[in-house]
């Protein structure tokens, strides 16, 4: 008889072997023959977080608020339905795809959701990959066609989330389907997260352009080994030489070391930082530097800073705290509330529910401005593994 594990072997064996042509079409009669999973259906998160959307097949998007495969996705836990379907998040290193449901032939015990929370995660691992080589994923995900601007976007982006044993981050950028400049991007290298929130000015194309430049700038001077200084500082020759100073980039760049929770900051422009600690929630003040691409030449400084094991920070773009409903500003009158409140929510449902919240300030009218929300947890060097 063919044992869990040998089962998942041969589960990721031929998920590795799968042409990408057909990987999608044959996920479902895999996952019975390999996992026991009857009725298999893999739906995707779509672009604005909103939905679940199948893969393939004839199943029906369900939203993310309200339904049992949404519970599973919000909070990356496995749900098991008194049918026995059972759904699962598709989970790799705290990205989240989507839900992988279907039912079993027997009630599940907690044995047996482990070895489904495997298949899952091996699943995860190859849509992650497929996704590099084939529009399929990217063309479920969307519900309508995207502006080149928002393309470009997209691609800038380096997930909805990670998760290592000393933090968990998530992050997430609206609208869908016709961002102006705001983006973020963020890297775990040996002892360091470095993360960065830009916000090119202007709109379509020339915006989009402006943080093409300005983010592809900072990942060369950290992948060259330098620090955030000296990549604020490369990404302002970079905009500067294109320019000469009549466009420029908002742009805060942070570095974490993993090993003490020291923080550096350096502030270009327009995002505020959040922290809450134990129950107090408060605006980090930072020392505001030129946007990029400002002046011919300029020397950034890095801000110090510490983070506690259990600190929360929350990093919103101007997009989100200069929001405004009639005369009253959303940083004003309900963004301290939010970041409080949802202080016991994980960081990718604390930024789903910011942006929420942010709709019913605004009665669900149209952003006037790309907003950008980022979570990180930090839970401290000690809970290395």
């Amino acid at each position: 008889m063919t044992t869990a594990a040998e089962s998942l072997r041969a589960l990721e064996t031929t998920l590795r072997s799968l042409p990408l042509h057909s990987f999608a079409e044959r996920l479902p009669e895999l996952l019975t023959e390999h996992a026991a999973l009857l009725g298999a259906t893999v739906r995707l998160v779509d672009y604005p977080a909103a939905n679940l959307v199948p893969l393939v097949g004839a199943a029906e998007a369900v939203p993310i608020t309200g339904t049992l495969p949404g519970a599973a996705f919000r909070e990356q836990q496995a749900v098991v339905q008194n049918d026995w379907t059972v759904h699962l998040p598709l989970l790799c290193r705290g990205n989240c795809h989507g839900v992988l449901s279907g039912t079993v032939l027997t009630e599940p015990d907690d044995a047996r959701l482990v070895e489904l929370r495997e298949v899952a995660d091996a699943l995860a691992d190859a849509l992650q990959v497929a996704d590099l080589g084939s529009d399929q994923l990217a063309r479920v995900r969307r519900d309508r066609r995207m502006t080149v601007a928002a393309e470009m976007q997209w691609e800038l982006l380096p997930g909805r989330g990670l998760s290592c044993p000393e933090f968990t981050l998530a992050g997430q950028l609206e609208p869908a389907y016709g961002v102006r400049g705001d983006n973020f991007d963020w890297s775990v290298d040996p002892g360091q997260l470095t993360l960065t929130l830009t916000n090119g000015m202007g709109e379509g194309l020339d915006a989009a352009l402006l943080t093409t430049i300005a983010i592809t700038a900072m990942r060369n001077a950290r992948r060259s080994g330098h620090g955030i200084a000296e990549a604020a500082a490369l990404a302002d020759q970079a905009v500067w030489g294109q320019y000469a100073g009549t466009h420029f980039v908002a742009a805060l760049l942070l570095s974490l070391d993993l090993e003490t929770g020291a923080l550096g900051i350096v502030d270009c422009g327009s995002p505020q930082v959040w922290r809450v600690r134990d129950d107090e929630c408060s605006r980090v003040d930072l020392e505001t530097q030129v946007p990029l691409g400002s002046l011919e030449e300029t020397h950034y400084r890095v801000q110090n800073e510490n983070l506690r094991p259990g600190d929360r920070l929350l990093v919103v773009s101007d997009g989100v705290f200069d929001s405004l409903s009639g005369d009253r500003r959303y940083a004003d009158v309900a963004l301290p509330r939010t970041v409080r409140t949802t202080r016991a929510l994980p960081p990718g449902q604390a930024v789903r529910a910011v942006l929420s919240d942010l709709a019913v300030f605004r009665d669900h009218k149209d952003l006037d401005d790309d907003a950008v929300v980022v979570c990180l947890d930090w839970h401290g060097p000690a809970a290395r593994t």
